[in-house]
């Protein structure tokens, strides 16, 4: 079901809609994948252990942002402190069924003194994506034992999703006492689309194919208003293409009016919040 709202946070007041879908597929015997979509967050997990236990470490690390929301507006510093408290809470429920969960997010944070961003963080080889209308940009990067010899030169991106490696995490909650993810600011400006997703719907579908589908829903919208929404289509469309995992999506959209930054303005962050992943 999509939602619609405003979302206010200081003195800004942001235009949202979001949705989230997700489905067992056609070969687990349980859904493993936790997702959150409500203000200030959307995130998607992935859990790993098998036999239904990996939906206890999902649903947790979901579970720690669900209650920060309940606070109100949050701070990036907050976020920060909320991944890394998912983590122990994974880290706790480590047994030899339990083996973590993968998590991938986007927040309307208050970064102080620069107003409200967009905050993205990342921790295995679940995905956040942006969409502006018309290009599909991968914002998070894999972390994943394929995408580390993409990134080497030693196979070729076209070679991942056949590698014998492809389902090795290299990054997970719950993997160590310490995590390490990967954080981003985006500034909130304008329309801005993003799509989270666990790697059942990446899988099944390349990000060609994905875009093709956005488009595709975008312009039945109109025509079938009480059609699917975009996240029940794509999760739909991966299951159709052989569903081997589960597959959740999670698709948020913000809109401000007025323009909330000196295009020539930098963000003094601390260190903590510079572990950025530029993308185009």
């Amino acid at each position: 079901m999509e939602t619609r709202e405003e979302f206010a946070i200081g003195d800004v007041v942001v235009q949202l809609r979001y949705e989230g879908a997700s489905d067992v597929g056609a070969v687990r015997a349980a859904n493993e994948d936790s997702f959150l979509a409500a203000p200030p967050f959307w995130i998607v997990a992935d859990g790993m252990g098998g036999h239904a236990h990996g939906d206890l470490a999902s649903r947790s690390a979901v579970e720690v942002f669900d209650r920060l929301r309940a606070e109100g507006p949050v701070g990036a510093r907050a976020v920060l402190g909320a991944v890394k408290d998912a983590n122990t809470a994974v880290v706790g429920l480590r047994t030899d069924t339990i083996s973590g969960t993968t998590l991938t997010g986007v927040a309307i944070v208050d970064v102080d003194g620069a107003g409200p961003h967009w905050m993205a963080f990342n921790v295995g080889d679940s995905r956040t994506y942006s969409w502006d209308g018309r290009l599909l940009v991968q914002q998070s990067i894999d972390h994943s034992a394929v995408q580390e010899l993409v990134a080497a030169g030693v196979i070729a991106p076209e070679e991942a999703a056949g590698h014998p490696q492809r389902n090795v995490v290299t990054r997970a909650l719950g993997a160590e006492a310490e995590v390490d993810p990967d954080i981003w600011l985006l500034p909130l400006r304008g329309r801005q689309t993003f799509l989270l997703c666990s790697d059942g719907l990446t899988k099944e579908l390349s990000d060609e194919e994905i875009a093709r589908i956005i488009v595709f829903h975008d312009q039945q919208a109109s025509r079938e208003p009480d059609g699917p929404t975009l996240a029940e289509r794509l999760v739909g469309a991966a299951v159709a293409a052989g569903g081997r995992d589960n597959v959740t999506v999670v698709i948020v959209e913000s809109t401000v009016e007025e323009e909330l930054y000196d295009p020539e303005e930098t963000v003094d962050r601390d260190r903590r919040l510079e572990d950025t992943i530029p993308r185009a």
